[in-house]
Formats: C-alpha cells, structure tokens, sequence
C-alpha cells in the first residue's frame, strides 16, 4: 500500500468527491482525518465504512467559514496521530449568482470557502508538518479558467485559490512538500443531480455531451488522480492543475443555450 501510515486530512468529506477520496487514500494505507461542518451522521458513516476495510479514520468539525476555524481544523487533525502528510482542500462550493446578484454575505461566503480556508489550512499545514512526504491538494473547478454563467465569484475564489497554491510550491518545494491542484468537470455528486436549467433540463444530461468520453465524472475517477498526486509516484508533479474532465470541451453557444 503506497500510502501504508501516512496521515490526511480531507475537508469536507461527509459525502460526495470528498468521501470517496477518503476511502480511496484510507485503502491505499493513509490513516484519514474526516471533516465536516454538521451532520455527524454522514460522517461517520464514512469513518465506519473505512474502519470496516480495515482502515483507521477519525473525524473533526468545523465551519471553514467561520474566524480561524481551518487552522483549528488541521491543528486538531495533527494532534490524532502526532504527524500530518496530506492535506486535501476539498470543501468549497456555495456564492452562485449572476454579477447583479452579488451581494457582501454572498460574495464573503464563497471566498470564505473557496480560498481563505485555502489559504489558513495550508498554512498551518506548512507549520506543522514534518513530512518528508508532504502533499497538498486542492480540489479546484473547470470554472477557475473557463467562463461559468452564474459563477462569476466562486469562478474568481477558485482561480485565487490556484495562484495560491502554485506559489506556495514554490515556497515549500525545497522541503520537498508539494502542492497541485485538480480541477474536475460535470461529476455525478447529490450537487449535480438536483441542478436544472431554467427549463427544468437536467445539467448532467447536457454536460456529458461536452466531453470527449461522453459521459459524466465520477467521485472515483477524482480520487484516482487525488490517489496519485499523494503518492511518490507524483514526486515530480508540483504547482500544476489537473483538468480532471474526460476530455470537457465547450463553447460559449452551448453554454449560453443551457443557461438560457
């Protein structure tokens, strides 16, 4: 197991793309640190279905958006083993709407998320750890170098979260942490299910016409590559974004007929 003993941290990994690279790394060997804002229950069905493969999971809790809470976050997360190798800046979302929508607790919301928890939790992470292993990833969006109708402030976060990170390689590359992003297409989360144009079309049945394998992403297929960028096999692989979307190609005409 490639990961045998090293220790991660995932935020938001209750459900969805987070959880499943929980259980990804855990099989790999990784013992995980879960987060969740609220809802223990789905949490810690996730920390039991670790703990059933074998694997050791605990979990912490925190609103990213709330003071320092990231740093609370990891700092909690060190002290369970003492050690700390991965961080994985999964949790984002939230701060929809078009330019004239924006409002000052929309616009705080999503960059909250989507980068200052960034920001704090890598840190921190970079004070703490002593790995000589040491993986930073986030967990990015098409939207930080693609026009996003409607995203136009969680597009701006995630873009700001991705310079971050590709300086901060710079930064902690001589104590050969690395830091990368993935920034995943159309995936088939509860998020995506219950999306819907305005004519009650279904996102993923249109999206899925826009990648070259024709089909939507899975949370598995992003935890593969998030899988790999932690391991020694990813070595020479820092301050760089995976386009993980099957090959997503898409053009202002088909964006602008679903969003209208």
């Amino acid at each position: 197991m490639r990961l045998k003993d090293r220790v991660a941290l995932v935020t938001g990994s209750s459900r969805g793309i987070g959880a499943e690279i929980a259980r990804r790394l855990a099989a790999d060997g990784a013992r995980l640190v879960l987060h969740a804002r609220s809802s223990p229950e789905k949490v810690e069905q996730v920390a039991a279905q670790i703990r059933a493969a074998g694997g050791t999971a605990d979990i912490v809790f925190g609103d990213l958006e709330t003071g320092d809470a990231p740093v609370r976050i990891v700092r909690e997360a060190f002290a369970f083993h003492g050690a700390l190798d991965m961080l994985i800046n999964n949790a984002g979302g939230g701060g929809g709407g078009r330019v004239h929508e924006l409002d000052l607790e929309r616009i705080d919301r999503s960059l909250a998320t989507n980068l200052r928890a960034v920001i704090l939790a890598t840190s921190e992470f970079a004070r703490l750890t002593q790995s000589q292993h040491g993986r930073v990833v986030l967990i990015s969006s098409g939207a930080a170098t693609h026009p996003a109708f409607g995203s136009t402030i969680y597009a701006a976060a995630k873009a700001g979260a991705e310079a971050f990170m590709r300086s901060a390689a710079q930064e902690l590359g001589e104590r050969g942490i690395t830091l990368n992003s993935v920034a995943p297409g159309p995936t088939v989360t509860e998020m995506l299910t219950n999306s819907q144009s305005q004519e009650g079309r279904s996102w993923g049945d249109t999206a899925k016409r826009w990648a070259a394998l024709r089909r939507l992403g899975r949370p598995d297929d992003i935890a593969d590559i998030v899988a790999f960028l932690c391991s020694d096999d990813a070595r020479w692989l820092t301050g760089t974004t995976i386009p993980a979307n099957g090959g997503m190609v898409t053009t202002a005409s088909n964006i602008i007929a679903y969003a209208h």
